[in-house]
């Protein structure tokens, strides 16, 4: 059975991802270049324990033993859910002592055209929901070239639904029992979104920022599910900044929570 279920909105963007009872790792690496076109390079890759038990569900469903997680197909129609002007380049699949999947390249000519989801694709294309159930949780971007030359990028980030300060939690949030019966599925998760200007980076209102790379989330998933008390404070959070420093806390938890990130580069 597919396991739906917004499984970290509680902590961050992570809402709408579908996981079959296994662990991944996602990233997603933008390469940008000045005049607003660039790459997207992404791997997902499944534990072969994890493809073990997707295609035991496969088999139930009808499939076979050929079951993969992330077919070629499947890459090349990803395309066509990120805006207009985005095109599959190439992929290669993953199938090795470290896990099953694929790395994927896309082009892009103009980022103020695409739309990112932040959460992997399902596995094998299973069904998630009804169509545009994810389109909440996209990136946006806008590029805009400066007086100066500088370029400057800003990525409009979905915000979680703090502020609340107590009152009940939306429907959509997951339940204690949830969140235990999530850990084992999820032990060992890993998500990654960052961007690489081509140019010089001048300035970024992210902290997190490793020579021209700027981190727009790395998240642990281990470090999330293994707080009990997380969702409860998060919900409890009155504002934005105390949403910040509750997260700020949580090892293994790289995410801005500011509406807009900025990023200016030559």
């Amino acid at each position: 059975m597919v396991v739906l279920m917004r499984y970290v909105r509680l902590a961050l963007v992570l809402a709408g991802a579908v996981i079959c009872g296994a662990c991944f790792q996602f990233s997603t690496v933008l390469t940008l270049k000045a005049d607003g076109s660039g790459t997207i390079d992404q791997r997902l890759l499944f534990t072969q324990a994890a493809v073990a038990q997707l295609r035991q569900l496969a088999a139930l469903g009808g499939g076979g033993q050929d079951f993969d997680p992330l077919s070629e197909k499947q890459a090349r129609e990803a395309a066509t859910t990120m805006g207009q002007g985005v095109t599959y380049v190439s992929s290669t699949a993953i199938n090795s002592s470290e896990g099953v999947g694929r790395d994927i390249k896309y082009a892009f000519t103009d980022i103020n055209q695409l739309s990112l989801n932040q959460t992997p694709p399902p596995p094998g294309g299973m069904p998630v929901g009804p169509p545009g159930a994810d389109s909440s949780d996209r990136v946006a971007f806008n590029l805009t070239r400066q007086a100066d030359g500088h370029s400057l990028l800003k990525i409009i980030v979905p915000q979680l639904p703090v502020g609340r300060g107590g009152n009940a939690a939306p429907s959509n949030s997951p339940s204690a029992d949830q969140i235990a019966m999530l850990k084992p599925m999820l032990a060992g998760a890993h998500l990654t979104i960052a961007i690489e200007p081509a140019g010089r980076l001048v300035r970024t209102s992210s902290p997190y920022v490793t020579g021209q790379r700027v981190t727009l989330v790395d998240v642990d998933v281990d470090s999330l599910l293994n707080d009990d008390t997380l969702l409860q404070r998060l919900q409890a959070a009155r504002t934005p900044d105390e949403a910040k420093a509750i997260l700020k806390a949580v090892p293994g938890l790289k995410i801005n929570l500011d509406p807009e990130i900025t990023i200016e580069f030559e």
